[in-house]
């Protein structure tokens, strides 16, 4: 038999005839043959340029032996069992790592079909972000801190559990090794002011994928205790919230270290927990890569944007991060802000529901913040092709103020549905 023929042969494996046609439901016996047929047909199609010829007309022969049986619905079992007891035996001969299917071989293929699926739908449809800061709050929320100022209100380990299911909330402690007085490391910014000292370190997400960590030092009379957070994680409420009916204060300290303590007027004794706190997850959503190739962006969008060429931001031209912010303007318009309000060619800006909170000081909406590019009386003229990303947090919130325009081909597209964690901002993005 001609090679083309042969492959023609292994082509129709999967649409055999029937022998049990006229009934519902087949046998145990003529569904193993028909999955021998299938295995026989990829054997082929994968490995026949390995395979001896005469192997492939042993292959030939009892693959058309299983066919005529399967084509006669008054075959006995017997003899079909037997048939498929030759291929089967023929096949582990000769399929490899193909045949006969083990628990990888049987769902690597799938895994791998999955994975090209999930890739495709990230790639061009939905892509999944959580958002690690409290730029946008309180539309949507960053991770936060809850902290437990008794033992007795730690929670327990189905507490645990349920609020790691329900919240993503991740627990942390860090306990005393000794007695002394507790005092936090301080570092010297260039404006006069002062941040708590920490250290990026490389560390695991979910115990596997790799992550940056923001390690954290706190002195106990002196001897140093470490806590590691996540790098985008801000620790401040979780250190001094947990010491805030306390008395502190500044101290320098000479020789090693910062330079610099926070002292945090609080004595301990080795075994007390000092930090008892958990760590929320940030809202995720989904973001629309989909919609923007036919439609532009829209004043008022919030929308997710690569960093890597935007020049002012850190790790710009080296790292490529992702951030959520509110489209405050678009190009050809000039925005300005006065009073708390944002407005854009002269009129007060009301798109979405943001906007004007923003402009009312309305509830946990501080309103936006005159700041650098958009200082008090100041206009700035948006080019072509660029938009004004701002935070609904202005007062916390690094943006377009600070660091100028998203270039449009930075944009991935559109915040659309917060799929966790399961609270009240849950359901269609803002």
């Amino acid at each position: 038999m001609s090679l083309r023929n042969l492959v023609a042969k292994f082509s129709v494996t999967t649409n055999l005839p029937n022998r049990h046609s006229t009934f519902t439901l087949m046998s145990k016996i003529q569904k193993q043959a028909n999955e021998l047929l299938h295995a026989a047909s990829k054997i082929y199609h994968y490995r026949r340029d390995v395979i001896t010829q005469g192997r492939l007309r042993e292959l030939e022969k009892a693959v058309d032996e299983l066919k005529k049986i399967l084509s006669h619905p008054e075959t006995e079992d017997a003899r079909l069992k037997a048939a498929s007891d030759r291929l089967d035996a023929l096949l582990r001969k000769i399929g490899g790592k193909i045949y006969p299917k083990t628990f990888l071989s049987d769902n690597l293929e799938l895994a791998l079909v999955a994975a090209i699926l999930v890739i495709g739908v990230r790639t061009f449809f939905f892509q999944p972000f959580i958002i690690p800061t409290n730029s946008m709050y309180p539309t949507y929320s960053g991770m936060n801190t809850f902290i437990y100022e008794e033992k007795n209100d730690e929670p327990g380990l189905l507490s645990k559990a349920f609020r790691f299911v329900t919240l993503g909330a991740r627990h942390k402690e860090l306990i005393a090794q000794n007695d002394g007085l507790v005092q936090l490391p301080m570092v010297p910014l260039q404006d006069g002011s002062m941040r708590i000292f920490s250290e990026k370190v490389k560390g695991r997400k979910w115990f596997v994928l790799p992550a940056v960590l923001a390690e954290y030092t706190v002195l106990i009379g002196g001897v140093p205790h470490t806590i590691r957070v996540p790098a985008e994680f801000d620790m401040r409420e979780a250190l001094l919230g947990s010491f805030e009916d306390t008395e502190s204060k500044l101290i320098t300290t000479a020789g090693a270290g910062t330079g610099y303590v926070l002292d945090l007027g609080t004595q301990v004794e080795a075994g007390d927990t000092i930090l008892r706190f958990d760590i929320t997850l940030g809202d995720a959503l989904f973001v629309d890569r989909l919609s923007y190739h036919f439609k532009r962006p829209d004043a008022g969008d919030p929308f997710v944007f690569r960093t890597r060429n935007i020049p002012g931001i850190e790790g710009s031209g080296t790292v490529d991060k992702y951030y959520i912010k509110r489209i405050g303007g678009v190009g050809g318009e000039t925005l300005e802000i006065k009073e708390g309000a944002l407005f854009a060619d002269g009129e007060p800006r009301n798109e979405v529901e943001a906007f004007v909170r923003n402009a009312n000081q309305e509830g946990e909406y501080a309103g936006y913040l005159n700041k650098n590019l958009l200082a008090e009386g100041r206009q700035l003229n948006i080019p072509k092709n660029s938009f004004v990303a701002l935070g609904d947090n202005s007062a916390n919130s690094l943006d377009s103020r600070y660091w100028g325009f998203v270039p449009e081909k930075a944009v991935i597209g559109r915040a659309i549905f917060i799929y966790f964690p399961f609270t009240k901002r849950w359901g269609l993005a803002e």
